[in-house]
Parts: structure tokens; C-alpha cells; sequence
């Protein structure tokens, strides 16, 4: 678990959340963090996966964007289960 609660906290508040009209449940924190912790674990394995079958031995942006995108669109088809 590389998220913390309180990255969580920022990112509710900077979209509008805990503005004095919407307070976020430390629950909610927590799914988050989860989800977020879950999705960055996939796409770092899908990374690595795409370095290797390059032929490289340094993961770049283009293989996280491109893990990212395959992540995404897995998840999408799989209807978004989290």
C-alpha cells in the first residue's frame, strides 16, 4: 500500500470535496487508495511486461503509457469491475 490516506484527503479536496457543502468519509479515503493502489500495481506489472518483450532493460514512458492504456481497456471490457 504505497497511497496514503492523507494523498487520498488532497485529492478529494482538490476537486472540490471537504468545501463545507460535501465531507468525504474516511471509507471512501480508503476504496480510493485501494483502487488506486490496485490499478498502479497492474499497470507497473504491464510495464515491465512490455520492457522485456522489447528487449529493453529500462521501463519508459511509452511503456507506462502504453500498460496504462492496456490496463484501461482490460478493465473496460471486464465491465469496470473494481
Amino acid at each position: 500500500m504505497e497511497f496514503s490516506i492523507a494523498s487520498m484527503h488532497r485529492i478529494f479536496k482538490q476537486v472540490g470535496g471537504e468545501s463545507g457543502k460535501v465531507r468525504v468519509s474516511n471509507d471512501a479515503k480508503e476504496l480510493l487508495r485501494k483502487i488506486l493502489d490496485e490499478i498502479a500495481r497492474e499497470i507497473a506489472y504491464e510495464a515491465i511486461k512490455l520492457t522485456y518483450l522489447r528487449g529493453q532493460s529500462t521501463v519508459t514512458e511509452e511503456d507506462v503509457r502504453d500498460a496504462a492504456s492496456i490496463v484501461l481497456v482490460r478493465r473496460e471490457n471486464s465491465g469496470g469491475e473494481l
